[in-house]
């Protein structure tokens, strides 16, 4: 890098010009995201995998130089709005990275997307993104939480279990879960549903006790899942039944709080921390030395972010202003993705491989996802053939 400048806008946005201060930016990005409260490591991770890309790239994204201002959605819908009206208006970004919850995606991608600004999408969106809802000018790295609920549900059901009990907050994301789950698990589903907040457990442990499930399926998140994780293995129900959960749940946040409570947990995901893929081992390789803990999913799509856009502004031959020449680019072109083989479905959500994960502890005595094996290969969310947009996806790459 050439020179890293910081400065704090309105007490909101930091602007980062990875470029030297004499030149304007060619190339204006912005990204939003919840940077404070509960899951703010996930957006956290997402920014720092996106920095230690441009980091590999040489500063440079597609050999242009760029500014990026990052903004904090604080949870709050109108926050927002309010903030991608600045990213349009007052620095007029071109490329906006998002990494917010479903029901904050779903109010200001239209507004983004409107305003004819690329969205990358970093987290599971809403799904009538990926179907009627879908744009020209929204791309996800990110696929559905439905579709890994889903495969979850195959992967059990292949599996011979028949009783499975689901613990988690009483929200509509919950039920939307269970609902995925039970579309490809036919045996007994029992809900166990907390209030959001809730840290005592006891109940719900004691409501596990009685039913004696075949498995437990996790759909608790941050402190939440935190809590009941450590609460479960000291009442010794862990060990009663298998657990299993969503990559989202089991990522490298939780595995670093429990420590143990976590072994021999099942996942279903697109990514694992040991994946052989070239841009992955230099992801893992790097990210812990550069800020002092393992790389997530979440770290991994921002890499994946970065990426994308470096190979699509090369492919559109630095034709950044030409929407056509970059949408066609960012459709089609071969990156070096940390999950390996990547391309997008015509709907502009990715088809991915899924691998099943369990948690195991390494060589350091951390708690790390290893591979247990391929559960399915270029699976579609579903809804591509909602999306009005027409055009040739093309075939992953062989090999």
């Amino acid at each position: 890098m050439r020179g890293l400048a910081k400065r704090v806008r309105c007490g909101l946005a930091v602007l980062l010009t990875w470029s030297t201060p004499a030149f304007a930016a060619d190339l204006n990005i912005g990204f939003l995201g919840t940077l404070s409260g509960a899951q703010a490591n996930m957006a956290q991770d997402q920014l720092d995998g996106f920095q230690l890309a441009v980091k590999h790239l040489g500063g440079r994204l597609g050999g242009v130089e760029f500014a990026l201002t990052v903004l904090n959605d604080r949870h709050d819908p109108a926050a927002a709005m309010q903030a991608v009206q600045h990213l349009l208006q007052s620095e007029r970004v071109q490329v906006l990275l998002l990494s917010t919850d479903p029901r904050i995606g779903a109010a200001v991608v239209p507004a983004a997307t409107g305003g004819r600004t690329f969205v990358l999408n970093l987290n599971a969106p809403a799904p009538a993104l990926a179907g009627k809802e879908c744009s020209p000018y929204l791309f996800s790295l990110s696929g559905l939480a439905e579709t890994m609920h889903d495969l979850a549900g195959q992967y059990l059901q292949a599996q011979g279990y028949r009783n499975l009990a689901v613990v988690g907050p009483d929200t509509a994301g919950e039920r939307d879960a269970v609902a995925a789950l039970r579309r490809s698990f036919k045996g007994q589903v029992t809900e166990i549903a907390s209030r959001r907040g809730d840290m005592d457990y006891s109940k719900e442990l004691n409501r596990l006790r009685k039913l004696a499930p075949d498995g437990v399926y996790l759909l608790y998140t941050g402190g939440m899942a935190v809590d009941f994780l450590l609460q479960s293995a000291a009442s010794g129900v862990k060990k009663e039944m298998p657990l299993f959960g969503p990559p989202t749940t089991l990522d490298q946040s939780l595995l670093a709080a429990v420590g143990q409570a976590s072994l021999d947990a099942f996942s279903i995901g697109p990514w694992s921390e040991d994946l052989d893929a070239p841009a992955n081992r230099r992801l893992m390789s790097d990210f812990e030395s550069e800020y002092g803990r393992s790389a997530s999913f979440f770290a991994a799509e921002g890499y994946d972010a970065a990426m994308l856009l470096d190979a699509a502004i090369r492919a559109a031959d630095k034709k950044i202003n030409d929407d056509d020449a970059l949408r066609g680019a960012l459709r089609r072109v071969d990156f070096p993705s940390t999950r390996g083989s990547f391309h997008f479905d015509t709907n502009q959500f990715p088809v991915q491989t899924y691998f099943v994960r369990q948690v195991v502890q390494d060589a350091r005595e951390h708690m790390v996802n290893e591979l247990r094996g391929l559960l399915a290969k270029d699976v579609r969310d579903g809804h591509a053939g909602e999306c009005p947009m027409r055009w040739t996806a093309e075939p992953p790459p062989k090999g």
